[in-house]
């Protein structure tokens, strides 16, 4: 076979062993506001600066995906690690600041325990004043348990936007207890991603083969 040819196949190789794989940074809001149902109990940066968090993250530098993997779990206690909502109400609403215009497609809630939000519908905007729909009806994990809880991942097309409002509704999910609507954290997916390449195993072979024929060929042209 020609060397030229060779080359060629090598090439072909090279690029089919290259893949892309995308980074979606974890994002922390740097403040919050309460719209309604406050100021409640609690503070609400508790919800958002990983207070009761098992495992910290660093905001932008960290994978969302790789650290939800990892099933970070929230403390069940509530002093200075949650916020609820002022007493006997059954809806609220927050809306968190990110501090500058990020791309998202996904959020981290860890829902409270005993007073969780039983509906949630969540609006974007990049000037805090215009809110567009990013998804409405979801329907939060009831963590009832009354034990350390995980996040759940709510996911919605990419959007630029600053502040995130949840709008939440049929507080709590379990009856009994306290009335009221709660937070344990949130947490954003940025999908302003890097992208890194990386080989994929079913085409090393192709490669091998190629690079292999290479070299037979230039030893026989230069013997």
């Amino acid at each position: 076979m020609h060397l030229r040819t060779l080359s060629v196949l090598a090439g072909l190789a090279m690029l089919g062993m290259v893949g892309t794989v995308s980074a979606g940074p974890i994002i922390s809001a740097t403040s919050a506001v309460i719209n309604s149902g406050g100021p409640g109990f609690g503070s609400i940066t508790d919800t958002h600066d990983q207070s009761g968090l098992s495992v910290g993250y660093t905001s932008g530098v960290d994978d969302f995906d790789t650290y939800i993997g990892g099933n970070p779990l929230h403390t069940l206690i509530f002093a200075r690690n949650e916020w609820a909502s002022n007493r006997g109400l059954t809806s609220a609403s927050v809306t968190y600041d990110l501090g500058s215009l990020n791309t998202i497609d996904a959020i981290g809630l860890w829902n409270e325990d005993l007073a969780g939000i039983g509906l949630l519908d969540l609006f974007g905007s990049e000037d805090g004043v215009d809110f567009s729909t990013l998804a409405v009806g979801l329907d939060p994990i009831d963590n009832n348990s009354f034990g350390d809880y995980g996040a759940q991942v709510f996911s919605f097309a990419a959007t630029d936007l600053q502040f995130i409002r949840f709008d939440m509704s049929e507080c709590p999910q379990t009856p009994g207890g306290f009335i009221g609507c709660a937070i344990g954290e949130v947490a954003f997916r940025s999908s302003d991603a890097t992208a890194t390449l990386v080989p994929e195993p079913g085409t090393l072979g192709m490669l091998g083969l190629a690079l292999a024929g290479m070299g037979c060929a230039f030893r026989r042209k230069v013997a």
